[in-house]
């Protein structure tokens, strides 16, 4: 307690004082003494019931945990006498706290929330499931009450330790979990009726146990499953960046003696084996580059956006391509039908929209154009080419999917570089007739 801070020390011995309080208010109004005599066996089960949802955590998502010790509690608040109940509920839910292994000042304050939460839902339905329906009404509102208090007291400490606000960190702990909670005080209020109207019958509701149980076992699966993918994918990012850094330095000598050789030697066989070998140098150059812009996409570090012009960004991509396009005797233009500004990281976009281009060059016949087409906040390259398969369109986008022309990590590039822009890529294509890909993103 000597750690803690001053407000926080305040809350953790308030709320239980608070709970006291009123604790002693409600059973002056409760009594002791409850409805039938059969209703004292919930008390041990109450212990039990919090101990177990303690030890036991149950998942009702990949990130979220419910604590299944709200059930027996309300159970306890609804069929015990306000002298009792709320007791109940409190030291199961310290006992619980202290066996799973909790400090002894979060224990007291849990202990203390669900003795607040607790007397005043006994306050407003006092053998309020025996009358009939407007005991019922007052029950559900109990209920509703004791989840809200106890959720609204719970954030408080948390908030006090952070120094986030109280109202963000209430918001967010509202949403992650009522659709739990409204689940269990369903349940605790179904079997409290039940208990009164037909004894027999009030474990039922139960039932759902097991199936949380089974969800909980399906959810744990997911989750080491997801872990797995994710060192996989963690793994071949490094892989990609290890190789890519590894080859580049003797690629750089194998090219450098290359353009010496070729200096040296110009004709006869041992010329086109130069030449051939200067090509497939060149041509693995360009997939390293393309290995390390994929590692570099995949590694989601923050986007350094800035507002650029799409006009401007399309033009030099043409000026970068211009030669290239010459060489292979296809014609390279733009057309700007209106301009836009889009806030996106200039050098990523840049890379995803010259692989579109690298593509149509490659792909379109001597005399042939491509056309980088801007119209609002999309981009479009257009080819003459001969289009593209339509069982290959399902894949297109895969990485390694590789053509006759490429390496098939170009449109992987493009496709990741734009979806973390949160845009889109289409592509249209028609057999002989070319292919467009048009990206689109967020205006």
């Amino acid at each position: 307690m000597k750690s803690l801070g001053g407000p926080l020390r305040a809350v953790i011995v308030g709320v239980p004082a608070v709970g006291v309080v009123v604790a002693a208010i409600a059973a002056a109004n409760g009594g002791f003494r409850p409805a039938q005599q059969w209703y004292w066996v919930v008390v041990p089960l109450c212990f039990v019931g919090v101990v177990l949802a303690e030890r036991f955590p149950v998942k009702i998502g990949p990130e979220q945990k419910v604590n299944l010790g709200a059930l027996p509690c309300l159970v306890a608040v609804l069929l015990l006498p306000a002298g009792v109940g709320p007791a109940t509920a409190a030291l199961s839910v310290l006992a619980g706290n202290l066996m799973a292994g909790r400090t002894k000042p979060e224990a007291v304050f849990n202990a203390g929330n669900t003795l607040v939460a607790a007397s005043l839902a006994a306050l407003v339905t006092i053998h309020a499931p025996g009358e009939e329906p407007v005991g019922v009404i007052r029950a559900g509102f109990a209920v509703f009450l004791y989840l809200c208090v106890n959720l609204s007291l719970a954030v408080l400490p948390a908030s006090l330790h952070s120094g986030q606000r109280y109202v963000v960190l209430l918001r967010q702990a509202a949403v992650a979990t009522w659709p739990a909670l409204l689940t269990l005080g369903a349940c605790a209020l179904s079997i409290a009726v039940l208990a009164v109207e037909a004894p027999i019958a009030a474990p039922l509701p139960l039932v759902v146990l097991p199936m949380i149980y089974r969800m909980n076992l399906a959810i744990e699966a997911q989750t080491r499953a997801n872990e797995q993918i994710t060192a996989v994918l963690a793994a071949q990012r490094r892989f990609l960046t290890d190789v890519s850094h590894q080859v580049a330095t003797p690629l750089a000598t194998i090219m450098t003696n290359l353009a010496i050789l070729r200096r040296t030697q110009r004709a006869g066989a041992a010329g086109a084996a130069i030449e051939d070998s200067v090509a497939e140098a060149e041509r693995m150059k360009r997939m390293l580059g393309r290995l390390r812009s994929l590692a570099h996409a995949d590694e989601d570090v923050p986007l350094r956006r800035e507002l650029i012009d799409l006009a401007e960004l399309t033009a030099d991509v043409v000026r970068a391509y211009t030669a290239q396009a010459a060489t292979s005797g296809v014609g390279l233009v733009t057309e700007v039908e209106s301009h836009a500004r889009v806030n996106v990281d200039k050098d990523l976009m840049r890379e995803a929209v010259a692989n579109l281009v690298d593509n149509a060059v490659r792909v379109s016949p001597p005399g042939g154009c491509v056309t980088l087409r801007v119209e609002g906040a999309a981009i479009s390259v257009v080819d003459g080419g001969p289009g593209i398969e339509q069982q290959r369109l399902p894949e297109l986008f895969e990485r390694f999917q590789r053509s006759d022309t490429g390496s098939g990590l170009g449109l992987a590039i493009a496709r990741r570089v734009v979806e973390r822009h949160g845009g889109k890529i289409r592509v249209k294509t028609e057999r002989g007739a070319g292919t467009t890909f048009t990206i689109e993103l967020p205006a």
